[in-house]
């Protein structure tokens, strides 16, 4: 059986990317254990949590693509219920994680600056996508396949686009000016890391807004950003990994060096 190119770079970009997350949850798990300062701790433990929601979301979407589910009664139900708690599972949890990283680099920060004045817009923009997510949560669920093409269904899937393209991409930018203002180098490579493997995801929903779905150009440029994103993510993981062998190191020292008087 013959297999077209469309499913074949879905298959590839999905072992690539599952490939890739797998190493880096087991490299953050490492970076955590060596640890001794909270927010770096705090950092690991998103990113592992936030990978393994990439994971199940990726192998979610494969199985989609390639396995037909019933259009109508319990199972369908069922099976939409699970997509949407995936997929907006999966933006919430981005979105919290960035927040967090944003928070942190106004901390790290000399100054304390409010960068872009996320500390004021953070919850105005968390209830926006929230809501949208119960939304479209509650259409995917109620409509059928058919009144999916209706005009309520084109409306509401149509919110998809500028609520979270316009929040991920202002929230893009306040990771990139906060993490050029971070006094912590290390945080300040992490987060800026972060905030380029945001851009990917916003430049996929833009481009592919305008592409049918499932077709050659859609795959390309959704499979392309998405693996590019997944390097970014965990290279931004990765630039941890020097401060985890540093704080290793000097608490090994430090059980090492005896003690005045200690019999040797």
């Amino acid at each position: 059986m013959s297999i077209d190119l469309p499913t074949a770079i879905n298959i590839g970009s999905t072992v690539l990317i599952v490939g890739i997350l797998v190493l880096g949850i087991y490299r953050a798990l490492e970076m955590r254990r060596a640890f001794v300062g909270g927010i770096y701790r705090s950092r690991a433990t998103w990113s592992i949590f936030l990978m393994l929601v990439i994971i199940v979301n990726a192998l979610n979407n494969f199985v989609g693509n390639t396995t037909s589910f019933p259009s109508s009664g319990v199972l369908y139900l069922i099976g939409v219920v699970y997509a949407n708690i995936v997929f907006f599972g999966l933006y919430i949890i981005i979105f919290a994680y960035a927040d967090r990283s944003v928070l942190v680099a106004i901390e790290t920060d000399f100054f304390h600056r409010q960068t872009l004045s996320w500390p004021r817009v953070r919850w105005p923009v968390a209830m926006a996508i929230v809501a949208l997510a119960v939304i479209l949560g509650i259409g995917g669920a109620v409509l059928t396949p058919a009144e999916q093409s209706s005009f309520l269904g084109t409306l509401i899937n149509g919110l998809f686009f500028p609520v979270f393209a316009g929040a991920l991409a202002y929230l893009t930018a306040a990771l990139i000016v906060g993490a050029r203002r971070s006094a912590d180098r290390t945080l300040r490579r992490s987060i800026l890391l972060l905030g380029l493997a945001l851009s990917t995801l916003v430049l996929s929903i833009v481009v592919t807004s305008f592409l049918d779905s499932g077709t050659l150009p859609y795959v390309i440029v959704n499979q392309g950003t998405g693996i590019v994103g997944i390097y970014l993510l965990y290279r931004s993981v990765m630039a941890l990994s020097p401060l985890g062998r540093v704080q290793k190191e000097v608490s090994t020292s430090f059980t090492q060096v005896p003690l005045v008087g200690a019999p040797t």
